[in-house]
């Protein structure tokens, strides 16, 4: 079984996209497809990790009801300056360590999430697949003739001798 975000997750991430992310994210509207990634990376997790994430965002969504400014609304349902404030709290410090912990975590997921997506990387001139092609052919230049030489070590018949099934010992 893999990990699909909640519902109430993919709300929840997708509004702190316009907090965390640069604003080239939104006028881009790669909301989703980061929240995708995000997805992707959380799967990878283990899973008692995974479930304090998810539970650490619930939590802070819902905390945001007592919160005197939200008027009794979830952070997802927050104007997008409300939200950033609401965020920063948790950032700074919240009431407890692990309320810093868990946005640190949740901000590294979405950051990473916001880089990995083509346009983004497109922007700012990343091409590593060009790079690794040049790199890759410089080597294969360089040692072309160790590679060979280890690739017939491996390939080349056992030149000590096997006994055979039945075979008895001398």
């Amino acid at each position: 079984m893999t990990y699909q975000h909640p519902r109430h997750v993919r709300r929840i991430l997708e509004s702190l996209v316009g907090v965390i992310c640069p604003p080239e994210a939104t006028e881009l509207g790669l909301e989703r497809a980061i929240v995708d990634h995000a997805e992707l990376t959380m799967a990878a997790l283990p899973t008692l990790f995974r479930t304090g994430l998810v539970v650490g965002l619930t939590g802070y969504d819902a905390a945001a009801m007592l919160w005197p400014p939200a008027r009794g609304r979830r952070s997802h349902a927050l104007s997008l300056e409300l939200r950033t404030r609401w965020f920063a709290r948790w950032l700074d410090g919240g009431i407890t360590p692990a309320e810093r912990e868990l946005a640190k975590g949740i901000k590294q997921i979405l950051a990473l999430s916001h880089y990995e997506q083509p346009e983004i990387q497109a922007r700012m001139g990343y091409t590593p697949d060009a790079w690794i092609d040049k790199v890759k052919r410089r080597r294969l230049e360089v040692y072309s003739n160790d590679i060979a030489k280890h690739h017939a070590s491996i390939t080349a018949p056992d030149p000590l001798p096997r006994r055979r099934v039945g075979e008895e010992k001398h």
